[in-house]
C-alpha cells in the first residue's frame, strides 16, 4: 500500500515539476514579445508626428487622399501630370474621416488608422484563436492561448515595420478578420451574415486583392448554412457592384482603368531570395509551430466526421461543432494566404504583402500551444498529450528567435535630424519657381505643392510600354522642373530602381549639380530656367510651407 502511494506521490511530484517547467517557459516566450511590444510602442511614439515620409508609399497615398476629396482622383494618365491610383479609396476615407472629426494631420491621421488597425487585428486574432479551440477546453487555456496568439501576430517584422505607415495593408486586414468573426456569429445568428459581407466587402475597397477572408467564409458557410451564405453573397455581390458603378461613374470610368489597368507590376523572381525566403527563414519557427497547429486543427475536423461522409452528414457534423467550422474556415483562410504569397514576385510587392499571412500563421501557433498551457494549469480536457519536439519548439526554439529578431527602429535623435534635413528640403521646393520631383512625396505636400508625377509607377508603365518616358525625358531635358529630390545617391538603388534608363540619363545629364541634404540628394541645374513652350504650365502655390500642415 506504502509503496503505490509512493509512486502516486511520485508522480504528482513529476507533474507538477513540469507544470512549473511549462508555466516558467510560457512566461519567458511571453515577457520576450511584450519586451518587443514595449519597443514598438516607443517606436510609434517616436515617428507617429514625424512630418515627412516613413515609408516612399506614404507621400502618395496621402496625395491619392487629397485628390480624392477634391474629387480629382483617378484621372487619365498624362506624360506630366502621371499619378496612379493603386487602390479603391476605403482607407484614404477612413483617414480623412479621422484627420477632420479629430482636427489633426491628414499624414498623422493616416498612421493612426494602420496602428488602431493592427493592434485590432491583434485582438481578433486572439478571439479567432479561441473560438476554434474545442468547447471542452477550460476557458483559461483558451485565454492563455488567444493572448499568446494575438502578440505573436504583433512580433512578426513586417508587422512592427508597417505598423505605423500611411498605408493600406493593416485595414484591409483588419476588416478581413471582422468579416470572418461576424462569418461565424453567423452560424448561429444568421442576421450577422450581412455585417460579414458588409466587413468583407470593405476590406476589398481598400485593397482589392482582399479575397481570402470571404472565400474562406462562404466556402464553409455554403457547406454549413447554404442559405445564409447565399444570401451574404448577394448582398456583398449587388452592393459591391452598385459601389463600382457609383465609382465609375464619378471617375469617368477612371476607377477601373487605375486600380487595374494601371496597377501592374512585372515579374520579378528575386523577391523571393530578396523578400520572401529571409522572411520566412527569420520566422521559421513561429512558421513551423503553425503548421503543427494547423495539423491539430485539420485532426480535430476529421475526428467530428463520419467514417463515410456524405454532404448532408458533413453539413450536420460542422453545424454541430462550432469549434470544427472555426478551424475548417481558418485553416482554408491560411492556404489561399499561402498561395497568395507568389504575389511577392512582382515588382513593388515588399514584406506588406505577408502581413494578413501572418494573421493566420499566429491563430495556429496559439492553438499550438493549448497542449502545453493545458498541462502547465492542470487542464488537460479536450486536447493532446505533449510531444517533447513540440515543446522544445515552443518554449526553446522559439523564444530564442525572438530575442535575435533583427528590428532597427529609428531613435528619437534619428528623426530629429530626418525633420531638420526635411525642413530645409521643404524651404528649397518651396522657393522654386518650377515643378519638382521628389522621392519624398510628403515633402511636396508640406511645401503647398501637390506630387504631380511619382517616379516608381511611371517606371513599371514605362517598362510595360504603357507610359512615354520617353516625352518625360524630353521635359527633364528641356529643364522644365526646378529640382529633383533623389533618396540615397543618384546612379544607385534605389534611384536605378524608381528611375528607368531614359529618365535617369536625362536627370543626371540635365541637373548636374548634387547637394547632400540628409539621406536625400538635391539635384539641380546649372542652366538658369527659362520660359520653355516645352514645359507644362506651372503656377506657383501662394501657401508657404509655415502654412502647410497637412489639413483639409
Amino acid at each position: 500500500m506504502r509503496e503505490g502511494e509512493q509512486i502516486v506521490r511520485q508522480t504528482r511530484v513529476a507533474r507538477d515539476g513540469i507544470a512549473i517547467l511549462l508555466l516558467a517557459g510560457l512566461g519567458i516566450l511571453m515577457a520576450i514579445m511584450l519586451w518587443h511590444m514595449g519597443a514598438l510602442l516607443a517606436y510609434l511614439k517616436t515617428v507617429l508626428f514625424y512630418p515627412y515620409s516613413l515609408d516612399y508609399g506614404e507621400g502618395i497615398v496621402w496625395q491619392q487622399m487629397r485628390d480624392m476629396l477634391r474629387g480629382s482622383a483617378y484621372g487619365p494618365l498624362q506624360v506630366y501630370p502621371a499619378i496612379v491610383y493603386h487602390y479603391p479609396p476605403i482607407y484614404h476615407m477612413a483617414s480623412a474621416a479621422l484627420a477632420t472629426l479629430a482636427g489633426i494631420d491628414q499624414l498623422v491621421a493616416g498612421r493612426m488608422v494602420s496602428i488602431l488597425s493592427c493592434f485590432a487585428t491583434a485582438y481578433m486574432v486572439g478571439l479567432l484563436t479561441a473560438r476554434a479551440m474545442p468547447a471542452e477546453i477550460d476557458e483559461l487555456v483558451r485565454a492563455l492561448c488567444g493572448t499568446m496568439a494575438g502578440l505573436f501576430f504583433l512580433n512578426c517584422y513586417p508587422v512592427l515595420i508597417w505598423t505605423p505607415l500611411m498605408r493600406v495593408d493593416i485595414l484591409s486586414g483588419a476588416l478581413g478578420l471582422a468579416g470572418i468573426l461576424f462569418a461565424l456569429r453567423a452560424l448561429d445568428r444568421p442576421a450577422w451574415i450581412y455585417g460579414s459581407a458588409a466587413m468583407f466587402l470593405l476590406s476589398v475597397y481598400t485593397k482589392q486583392i482582399s479575397i481570402a477572408a470571404p472565400m474562406a467564409a462562404f466556402s464553409v458557410l455554403l457547406l454549413v448554412r447554404p442559405g445564409t451564405a447565399i444570401r451574404g453573397i448577394a448582398f456583398s455581390v449587388i452592393s459591391g457592384l452598385l459601389a463600382l458603378v457609383w465609382l465609375s461613374r464619378v471617375t469617368d470610368g477612371g476607377f477601373l482603368t487605375h486600380i487595374l489597368a494601371y496597377n501592374i507590376n512585372r515579374f520579378l523572381p528575386s523577391a523571393l531570395g530578396n523578400i520572401l525566403l529571409p522572411q520566412l527563414l527569420l520566422h521559421a519557427f513561429l512558421i513551423v509551430l503553425s503548421v503543427l497547429g494547423a495539423v491539430a486543427s485539420w485532426r480535430g475536423v476529421r475526428g467530428i466526421l463520419p467514417d463515410k461522409c456524405s454532404l448532408p452528414l458533413l453539413r450536420q457534423a460542422l453545424a454541430q461543432n462550432r469549434a470544427a467550422a472555426a478551424a475548417l474556415m481558418l485553416l482554408i483562410f491560411l492556404g489561399l494566404k499561402t498561395i497568395m504569397l507568389l504575389g511577392i514576385l512582382k515588382s513593388g510587392a515588399n514584406i506588406n504583402y505577408m502581413i494578413e499571412w501572418f494573421s493566420a500563421v499566429a491563430v495556429f501557433a496559439g492553438l499550438a500551444l493549448a497542449p502545453m498551457a493545458a498541462q502547465a494549469m492542470g487542464l488537460m480536457s479536450g486536447v493532446e498529450k505533449l510531444s517533447p519536439v513540440h515543446t522544445t519548439l515552443a518554449l526553446i526554439a522559439l523564444p530564442l528567435q525572438l530575442l535575435v529578431l533583427p528590428v532597427d527602429f529609428p531613435t528619437a535623435q534619428g528623426i530629429t535630424q530626418a525633420t531638420e534635413a526635411g525642413d530645409l528640403l521643404v524651404k528649397r521646393i518651396a522657393s522654386s519657381g518650377q515643378p519638382v520631383i521628389s522621392d519624398d512625396m510628403a515633402l511636396l505636400i508640406r511645401a503647398g505643392r501637390n506630387v504631380e508625377w511619382e517616379s516608381a509607377i511611371t517606371a513599371e508603365l514605362g517598362q510595360l510600354g504603357r507610359y512615354d518616358q520617353v516625352a518625360f525625358a524630353s521635359l527633364v531635358r528641356a529643364h522644365c522642373f526646378g529640382l529633383f529630390v533623389i533618396e540615397g545617391k543618384a546612379g544607385q538603388l534605389p534611384f536605378l530602381a524608381r528611375y528607368n534608363p531614359p529618365v535617369a540619363s536625362a536627370i543626371l545629364s540635365a541637373y548636374p549639380r548634387e547637394e547632400k541634404i540628409g539621406r536625400f540628394s538635391l539635384r539641380s541645374s546649372t542652366v538658369a530656367p527659362a520660359s520653355n513652350s516645352k514645359c507644362p504650365p506651372f503656377k506657383k502655390p501662394l501657401a508657404s510651407s509655415s502654412e502647410i500642415s497637412g489639413r483639409m
